[in-house]
């Protein structure tokens, strides 16, 4: 049996592989062509586009897992199947419960992988306030390491040390000059909510007016909204989108807005689907098995691995339809990111039953 098992789990494990590499070969070649809309300056644009291009890719890949899944359960199971294999391997006295349980040990692996990844390895690609650096600031801003994110209009200059989680500016300083360049206001803040019109909802406030006009005056507020300056490029580039988070700091962005009060939905969403991944992987395991690893009419691979991929795309734009809606009609979102992989495992658990 540990023979038999290593056999299948190394032909899972490279069935996963080439489906990763198609997958993400096909995410990247049309990234690069949407990118390549932008316009091309010479041999090195065409390089950091491609560069740029293939950033995206591991997000990509990461979302499509279930797909992934499916398809590598279903490409490895039904060649086992059309080379007679598993005929011998049933003959043998080994039952369609113990094969699915060798074929879940890569797939809970690979989705064990991916949880990783989304913690420590695709934030790395969205550095923060680093990503604001060069054109998409233009002339008015600055980042520095040191000193955090410096922006200009007008006459209003703004400061922002670092970034909470991602998301939360923190150790905010605005300064407000007059036409002549004298200092007449500067609103300090400990860390502020970037609201989604772009109002920042500044929290544990100190507002020091200095003017030779009146007299110098100091106050402290618990709040203080301030209508940004920030255009809507300059703020998705400030703040990481929820999927770039890792796990943990989105975990504790949701729990800080809901004991605020604040909307979290989105962010809710996100995080659960996230965290359902290896669930949609024991889903998608146990479809491909049901599929792929019983005797058909037809043993055409091609015929299998169709029905495999139809089934991982239509369950990615039921899940997608229905997080959508639940976000639309404001309905508790844990069950609705839950709820797709439990009911796909559930019924692929049932057709596998009634397959054996």
């Amino acid at each position: 049996m540990r023979i038999l098992a290593g056999y299948m789990i190394e032909s899972l494990v490279r069935a996963f592989i080439v489906s990763a590499v198609a997958v993400g070969a096909l995410l990247w070649l049309m990234e690069l062509l949407q990118v390549l809309e932008q316009g091309l300056s010479g041999v090195g644009g065409i390089i950091m586009l491609a560069f740029e291009a293939f950033l995206i890719v591991p997000e990509g890949v990461v979302d499509l897992l279930p797909v992934i899944t499916v398809l590598a359960t279903a490409a490895a199971m039904s060649g086992f199947q059309a080379r007679n294999e598993l005929t011998i391997m049933r003959a043998s006295g080994l039952s369609i419960w113990r094969l699915t349980a060798v074929a879940l040990i890569p797939g809970f692996g690979i989705a064990l992988l991916a949880l990783a990844a989304l913690q420590w390895v695709t934030p790395l690609v969205h550095q923060g306030p680093e990503r604001v650096i060069g054109a998409a600031l233009g002339e008015s801003g600055l980042w520095h390491p040191w000193h955090g994110l410096w922006m200009r209009q007008g006459d209003e200059f703004l400061n922002v040390q670092s970034l909470h989680l991602g998301r939360i500016p923190t150790e905010i300083n605005l300064y407000q000059f007059s036409p002549d360049g004298e200092l007449q206001r500067h609103v300090k803040a400990e860390q502020a909510l970037v609201q989604s019109d772009g109002v920042w909802r500044m929290e544990n406030v100190h507002i020091r007016r200095l003017s030779d006009r009146e007299p110098a005056y100091f106050e402290q507020r618990d709040e203080l909204l301030w209508e940004s300056f920030l255009g809507v490029r300059q703020l998705e580039l400030l703040l990481s989108p929820p999927a770039s988070l890792p796990l943990s700091d989105l975990w504790q962005y949701v729990s800080d807005l809901k004991r605020r009060g604040h909307e979290v939905a989105e962010f809710e969403m996100v995080l659960w689907r996230r965290l359902a991944l290896p669930l949609t992987c024991l889903g998608m395991v146990l479809a491909a098995m049901a599929t792929s690893a019983v005797p058909l009419k037809s043993r055409a691979v091609s015929v299998r691995l169709v029905g495999a991929l139809t089934l991982g795309l239509g369950f990615q734009l039921v899940a997608e339809l229905i997080s959508y809606t639940t976000l639309v009609m404001g309905w508790p979102v844990v069950p609705a990111a839950i709820g797709p992989p439990l009911v796909l495992a559930l019924f692929a658990w049932w057709l596998l039953r009634r397959a054996r």
